[in-house]
């Protein structure tokens, strides 16, 4: 059976600078035998969570959205790849809703009798772009604790980065060098699951 990774495209354009890179590390995963399912949140109803901690006392959140099927998703993947460009010093609104709604899933691994991976962490790759020139600007340290802390939730570890800055100057292209390095990040995550 093949080896499954979730890719989340937190950003709103698909063939942007951040959905480039995503296409190519995606390439990569699958040129290396991995199956991969690309989620676009700015497809999904998926409504903020609402802190209400309900999640505390039943099993799953409130709201019966697209966020449900995605649960399910999360708790079977074998890796992870989480993209999206720098807004305002974090991710992407739509992918940050989406990660807040995983408090649901950080609840349910907290319950022992539904502890889903037990522990092991899955492996992650993190690909993020910003227009600031300049890396203390970037905020790209600000944009990876909150996937960080997705991976608290997921079971998921990144093992993996590409950060590239000065994309309001100099774009990301079909032509642009950084898509190799793009390719190869998801190659080398497809091969760490499919040996385990």
């Amino acid at each position: 059976m093949s080896k499954k990774i979730i890719a989340l495209a937190g950003s709103p354009r698909r063939r942007g600078n951040t959905g480039l890179l995503l296409e190519s590390a995606v390439k990569g995963a699958i040129d290396s035998g991995a199956g991969v399912e690309v989620i676009y949140p700015n497809s999904l109803k998926i409504k903020p969570c609402q802190g209400c901690n309900t999640c505390c006392k039943i099993d799953g959140c409130i709201y019966h959205d697209d966020m449900i099927e995605l649960y399910e998703k999360f708790k079977s993947a074998d890796a992870f790849i989480i993209s999206s460009p720098v807004f305002f010093g974090s991710v992407t609104g739509q992918l940050k809703i989406l990660i807040d709604r995983c408090q649901a899933l950080w609840i349910e691994k907290q319950n022992a009798k539904h502890r889903f991976n037990q522990g092991y962490k899955r492996p992650g790759l993190f690909i993020a772009t910003s227009g600031h020139p300049n890396p203390k600007g970037t905020r790209f340290d600000s944009s990876l604790e909150v996937v960080r802390t997705f991976g608290y939730a997921a079971d998921m570890k990144i093992t993996g980065t590409i950060l590239v800055a000065d994309t309001d100057r100099i774009p990301v292209t079909e032509e642009s060098p950084v898509l190799k390095e793009a390719y190869e990040a998801g190659r080398k995550l497809a091969e760490s699951i499919m040996s385990n």
